[in-house]
């Protein structure tokens, strides 16, 4: 696919500490755009410039069998055209809040596939897009769209919701100490930096979560009992005794694994949160017990959002998302090569 072609060749290690580019796509269908809002307090606090992005796309004029190409063009042209003159009204409330702006709108589609051309155009630092939150489900529905940008964009990426401080007070970094693998490590890493760095940046409070989830008694008596099929009244350890100390072993590695994930960061004690339970459902709740404003995850390339635990969750989080991408060693030099 293109967008991962342009992830591929676009791939850099981001520092977030040096933010000077910020593209900010519009949503043409509605005046409300969260992911402006926050990209003027961003821009701000960073001194960035602002490229506003509008991707216009109008199927009844390409299915429109009564134009010619000629035609087609022209409409197309004067489509564009007048969406411009929208776009521009924000570029001046941009520009009075002393920050420089420019803006351009592409006909294309899909629109993530623009969204990621523009980016590398631009050199952008930092990809912002709105979500909307659907009352009549409790939830905000993440488009097509949002889930290719979440697992090809090769920046750091937020998406903004509409029901949310326009300032950053409490920042969450989501790392995943059980996994010991190199690019689980790095990426943990990433998402401490990035979310440490900004902290520092907005004069913001520092959180970091993990969820853990040992295996339930049930199923530990399950196993013992598969084990012993056929085989006598054998003893397999697989009881509620030592099922207890499968658990305070779980317990004692896994909070170790996630100290020392953290130790080079400053983050209060108070703030570090070790939870027993499934992600899906203990991150939502989470977010608002802990009054988070954004949520700092990370997707690599063998890790896909769609489809996974992350798709569970992002719907539910009353929070802005940051999404931070690993890309492998390998793969940044295979195509720079």
């Amino acid at each position: 696919m293109l967008a991962v072609v342009l992830s591929l060749r676009k791939w850099r290690v981001v520092d977030v500490k040096a933010v000077s580019k910020i593209l900010v796509n519009l949503d043409p269908d509605t005046d409300v755009q969260p992911a402006l809002d926050k990209a003027i307090y961003l821009a701000r606090s960073y001194r960035a410039e602002v490229h506003l992005l509008l991707v216009a796309y109008n199927r009844s004029l390409i299915t429109n069998h009564f134009f010619s190409q000629k035609q087609l063009k022209t409409n197309i042209e004067t489509y564009v055209k007048s969406l411009g003159r929208w776009v521009r009204s924000y570029v001046n409330d941009v520009e009075n809040e002393d920050i420089k702006c420019t803006y351009q709108v592409v006909w294309h589609k899909p629109l993530y596939e623009a969204i990621l051309q523009q980016a590398e155009e631009i050199n952008a630092d930092l990809v912002m897009k709105s979500t909307h939150h659907h009352a009549s489900i409790n939830k905000v529905l993440f488009t097509p769209n949002d889930w290719q940008l979440l697992n090809n964009c090769p920046v750091p990426l937020i998406l903004a919701k509409s029901k949310t401080r326009n300032q950053y007070e409490n920042i969450q970094a989501a790392v995943d100490p059980s996994d010991d693998a190199v690019e689980t490590a790095r990426l943990n890493q990433q998402i401490l930096c990035a979310s440490q760095n900004i902290c520092e940046k907005l004069q913001a409070k520092a959180h970091a979560i993990h969820c853990y989830d040992p295996i339930g008694y049930q199923l530990w008596s399950d196993i013992g009992l598969g084990m012993g099929v056929g085989m006598g009244p054998t003893d397999f350890g697989m009881g509620e005794e030592s099922y207890q100390e499968y658990i305070n072993h779980f317990k004692i590695t896994i909070e170790k694994k996630f100290k020392d994930t953290l130790a080079n960061y400053n983050i209060d004690d108070d703030n570090l949160h070790l939870i027993e339970g499934y992600p899906e459902q203990i991150l939502p709740k989470a977010v608002d017990k802990f009054d988070i404003d954004l949520l700092v995850l990370g997707a690599s390339h063998h890790f896909a959002l769609i489809g996974s635990t992350a798709e569970k969750i992002l719907d539910y989080l009353h929070c802005d998302i940051l999404s931070i991408r690993n890309w492998p060693e390998s793969i940044a030099d295979s195509e720079a090569s």
